[in-house]
């Protein structure tokens, strides 16, 4: 058994930073409740807690020898447990039929391979109040042989209810320790940290993204020269977008590279299991809404590199029209919640922010 134990605590390590949750979950492991929800923002772990989890769970509880026991735990890790089902909403949120047609029938299925079954419901902070409700008396109760792990970024009113009836984890942002440290891990430059621990807000998906992303540099200098660029005309302005949505354009490829491997160990990994095809809609979902995100997120980016330069020159003594300047930004970046046509955003933006002095 010492070895196996070895390969779970390998399992844990890869969950960057929280301490603390990785602590309890360890714990947790050996002896697991029926149901847990795991709350922080977007890129906090939590997808990779549930999935080390998952494989300590299948792992410590499975009856057999130790070449068993390392399968559970790595089939668990690669998602391809056949008793570990990771549920995407295909559309904007998690639906009632699907919490009916899907997930329940999932839940009180009997293991096929491994000790449980292990149900991990993505994105439930955006579940329809009545799909949550749906789910109410299936994570209050489920099968003794079930475990359900909602992962979400906040706990809506709405949500309460089912809240209740989970363990709760929370998965604070990660620290910029923690990301360094993650760097560091994976080769990337010392003198490359900051400037990428910032773009990425600290975002772990994201920043493993920029650490792939030949064209981050020149964006952020654009970025940071923009101030000085811009003369308030609309030609200059609109050179300005362009020249930034053809950067964020490539700027994806990264993401799209992951994406295609995704789907092929999805169509891999169904093949095996006789399902081909049934989840294959919710991660195109996911992909769609990971490349709006990434988009989002080099906005919200070059906003808050524009707001520093702004703000440092209203503290040097600006007048009106950066006062002005400083309003508009805020503002960009509010709206950024509603997907607005970004080219339109920026190209108003930029039109009618007044240039700096070097």
């Amino acid at each position: 058994m010492d070895a196996v134990m070895v390969d779970v605590e390998s399992a844990w390590a890869t969950v960057v930073g929280q301490k603390r949750a990785v602590a309890v979950l360890r714990s947790w492991s050996m002896d697991p409740m029926h149901a847990y929800l795991f709350v922080g923002p977007s890129g906090t772990g939590k997808r990779q807690a549930a999935r080390a989890f998952s494989a300590a769970v299948q792992a410590q509880h499975f009856i057999g020898d130790d070449a068993g026991r390392e399968r559970q735990l790595r089939l668990a890790l690669q998602d391809k447990h056949p008793d570990v089902e990771i549920y995407e909403p295909e559309g904007p949120q998690l639906s009632v039929k699907a919490a009916k047609e899907a997930i329940i029938p999932s839940v009180f299925r009997k293991p096929a391979d491994g000790p449980r079954r292990i149900i991990v419901i993505d994105r439930f902070h955006d579940a329809h109040p009545a799909a949550a409700t749906a789910l109410l008396k299936t994570v209050e109760e489920p099968p003794p042989n079930a475990i359900i792990i909602l992962l979400a970024e906040s706990v809506p009113v709405e949500h309460v209810a089912i809240a209740s009836r989970c363990s709760k984890i929370e998965f604070p942002p990660l620290s910029r320790d923690d990301l360094a440290g993650w760097m560091a891990d994976h080769g990337v430059a010392a003198d490359q940290a900051d400037v990428l621990i910032e773009a990425s807000g600290g975002d772990l998906r994201r920043l493993e993204l920029l650490t792939h992303d030949p064209g981050f540099a020149e964006r952020s200098a654009l970025w940071q020269g923009l101030p000085t660029t811009i003369d308030g005309t609309g030609a200059t302005a609109g050179h300005l977008v362009r020249e930034l949505i053809a950067m964020m354009a490539a700027a994806s490829e990264p993401l799209t590279i992951r994406h295609a491997r995704e789907l092929e160990e999805l169509d891999a990994r169904e093949e095996i299991l006789g399902t081909r095809g049934s989840g294959r809609s919710g991660v195109d979902a996911r992909h769609k809404r990971e490349l709006r995100r990434l988009r989002t997120d080099e906005v919200r980016f070059g906003l808050r590199v524009l707001a520093r330069s702004y703000s440092r020159a209203l503290a040097a003594g600006g007048g009106r029209e950066i006062v002005d300047a400083v309003s508009r930004l805020r503002q960009a970046n509010d709206a950024l919640i509603r997907n607005p046509n970004e080219t339109l955003l920026l190209h108003n933006l930029f039109w009618n922010l007044p240039p700096l002095s070097g």
